[in-house]
Formats: C-alpha cells, structure tokens, sequence
C-alpha cells in the first residue's frame, strides 16, 4: 500500500541518503597497513584453524579492479594456484558454504573456464552439500546465463547500468534453474531517465531479491528523489528488507532466523545467517579472518611470480582493536538485524553497552529526533526509513578512521 510522505521528510531522507558514508562495516582497503605481509596472513589462519569451532568459509573470486585480468592469458591458473596456497594454509575441517563471482569474472573467463574453478573448489577445500555460487553480470553482458548455470552457478546477480537492458537479461535467466535470482540497482544519476521505468521492468519479473543502490560509486548528479521512489515501489510490492541493501520477495520465508548477534554482512555486501571467514582470491582481493583484513596484489605479473614462490601475494593488512571489534559488532547488527540489543551485547562481551560507547551515543540524536529509528527499551531499533539509512547510524558507533 502506498502511503503519502511530506514534502519536508522526502527532502531530508534524500539529502541523508547522500550523505551516507561509504565503508561502514569494514575499514577501506587504503587503511590497510603496507607492514601486514606473509607472516600476518598466516598467523590469522592459524588462529582461525585453532578456533573451536570453526567458522565456514566465503571464496570470492574477482578480476581485479577496472578488469585487469580482461587481456591476461593464464587468469584460470593464476586464480588455481591461489586456490591451492589457501587451501595448503587451511585446516582440514574448514567448509566453504558459498562462492561469489564478482563482477567481471564471467566476462575474463569464458563459461568453461568458470566450470573449471568452481570445479576446482571441491578437490581443495571441503564443500558444504549445496553451496551458494553466485555470479555477478553487468547488464549489458552476452553471456547466455544458461550457460553460467550449466557449469555450476545457482544464483544470478544482475547489476543494473543505465544504457544496457537489464530486465532482459534477468527474464532471460527465467526458465534455466537458478535458485534465485537478484537484481542490483547503482546510485542513480539525473541524467538517467529510464530509472524508474527499469524499476517497474524489474519488479514485473519478481526476482527473489532486489539491491537497492551502495553509495560506492555516485554520479556527478545523484537523482536522490528516484533512488526514494525505487524504494517505495519494492515495498508496495511487498520486498522485505533482510540485511545490507537485500530486499526480498514477500512471499519468502525469512533466509536468517531470529536475530541473535550472529548475522554479518561480509566483504562481498551479502547479508548471511551466520558470520564465516571471506577469502578473496584475485587481482586486488580484500578477505576477512577473523578480526583481520588482507589486501592482494593488484598487479598481475607480480601475483603471479609471488604465487610461484609460495606466497599468496599479500600485500597490506589491519588487524582490528578490541574496542574496533565491539564497534564492528554493533555495525553489523544495524546492517544486519536494523536493531541493536544493549543487553544481549553485554552478555556476550562482558561490558556494559553505554559506557563502551558513551562518546557515540550522541551522534544517534538527530537520527532519533527526526524518527528514523528508537529505544524500545534497551533495543534499538530502525524504523522504515532508518532502513535506507543503516548506514549512517552504524556510524555512529565506528571510529573516525573507519568511516570514509
């Protein structure tokens, strides 16, 4: 059902949507520290390894920034290699529980080449039963997605771009037997005219999910007023939010239970049930073990040459703070959950909520005051616009130097 919104509440919802900052739930690849090398790498498996029970495990595999790979012959095996150092490094009894192919991937590596990595994943790491997998396509890709599934990929991400048909491509992975298919908007820009046309376009062929825009990238000209009115469209027809900028179909049961502290948002901006460890493999690949970050090399003939001395080619890293931790925790319970339980996070960290962020708190005030989210109780919680606006109230519990 549609409902009407004041002038003035629209204008400060689409000014705060753009203000929103950028990394949030994870520190920005150029904090990362050049110091943090091999031996931190390693060091963070080993205290992965050693964890009672250990958590899955995300791969992520990507081509690099801006398609590095696109010309390079041999990506297949680079990508390979870089799959058995992990693999040698990991303990046995570690399960990867998804992959995601990031965008640009399917493009690098034809169809076959796609079947032969994911193919590979099961010969070096133990695999849950059915693990998600992924795949990311512009909108203006060729590749057929019948193709994408027939070598092993169950899940099919449109991301949106203003001069490709995206709605096409995603009717055209109808009939082929994904599990679900998700469509990803970007911030969109003025001069986009089709916006709101490829919104009602998408919302006519009922994908499982659908990603409303990240402010990673934004336009010259953001059009603040068509990124709201896409925003209420996918409510009028029933898209719940779950986690991050995931909506899903209504008539979906919910993928993540009871909130209870453990969902997480991981690298590749996927809402999960249960926090796992993100391997990123590729030029340029951030992973998380843990409470550490690691950076790869973005240059291929040097990732390559460090791959074949036994390295993984690490290149930067950062290892979390206590008090960065808590913070985390709190970020992605925003993201997560769209609540925060002062209580429950007591209980399972042993210090009391207000006095770990006494110097936060305050910033949450104009959020409150203008309804985007209340206490109820000791909780928490966003209210339905709040929802567009996670972002900026996990912010207010990171450290400066976390938020870019």
């Amino acid at each position: 059902m549609s409902f009407h919104a004041e002038p003035s509440e629209d204008t400060a919802l689409q000014a705060a949507l753009l203000r929103q900052p950028r990394h949030v739930l994870f520190p920005a690849a150029d904090q990362f520290s050049a110091g943090f090398g091999e031996s931190g790498w390693r060091g963070a498996l080993r205290a992965s390894n050693e964890h009672l029970i250990p958590r899955g495990l995300t791969l992520g595999f990507q081509a690099g920034r801006a398609g590095q790979a696109a010309a390079a012959s041999g990506y297949l095996d680079t990508l390979l290699t870089a799959l058995q150092r992990q693999a040698d490094a990991l303990a046995d009894d570690r399960e990867v529980v998804a992959m995601v192919l990031q965008l640009g991937l399917a493009e690098v590596l034809a169809p076959v080449a796609l079947g032969q990595l994911l193919d590979a994943v099961p010969q070096q790491l133990r695999t849950v039963a059915r693990p998600q997998v992924e795949v990311r396509v512009d909108a203006g890709s060729t590749l057929p997605p019948a193709q994408l599934r027939a070598v092993g990929c169950t899940r099919f991400n449109v991301i949106d771009r203003a001069d490709a048909p995206g709605p096409t491509l995603l009717a055209q992975s109808r009939q082929v037997g994904f599990t679900a298919r998700y469509y990803q908007f970007r911030v969109p820009s003025a001069e986009d005219g089709g916006f709101i046309e490829r919104v009602h376009e998408v919302l006519a062929e009922a994908p499982e999910r659908v990603l409303l825009p990240a402010p990673c990238a934004v336009p010259e000209r953001p059009a603040a007023d068509a990124w709201l009115q896409a925003w209420r469209l996918l409510r009028d027809a029933g898209y719940v939010a779950i986690g991050g900028d995931h909506y899903q179909r209504g008539d979906l049961p919910d993928p993540n239970g009871p909130g209870d502290g453990q969902r997480h948002c991981d690298l590749a901006g996927v809402p999960r049930r249960d926090r796992s460890d993100f391997v990123g493999l590729g030029l340029a690949a951030c992973s998380q073990i843990g409470e550490v970050f690691y950076r790869l090399e973005d240059d291929l003939q040097a990732w390559q040459a460090r791959l074949q001395s036994g390295q993984i080619g690490v290149t930067a890293g950062l290892i979390l703070s206590e008090q960065e931790r808590l913070s985390s925790e709190v970020a992605q319970s925003i993201a997560c959950d769209h609540s925060v339980d002062a209580a429950a996070f007591e209980w399972r960290n042993g210090i009391a909520f207000d006095a770990c962020f006494a110097e936060s708190l305050p910033a949450l005030d104009p959020l409150l005051a203008r309804g985007w989210a209340h206490w109820d109780g000791r909780v928490l919680r966003l209210a339905e616009e709040g929802h567009l606006l996670w972002r900026m109230m996990a912010a207010c519990f990171r450290p400066a130097a976390a938020i870019a």
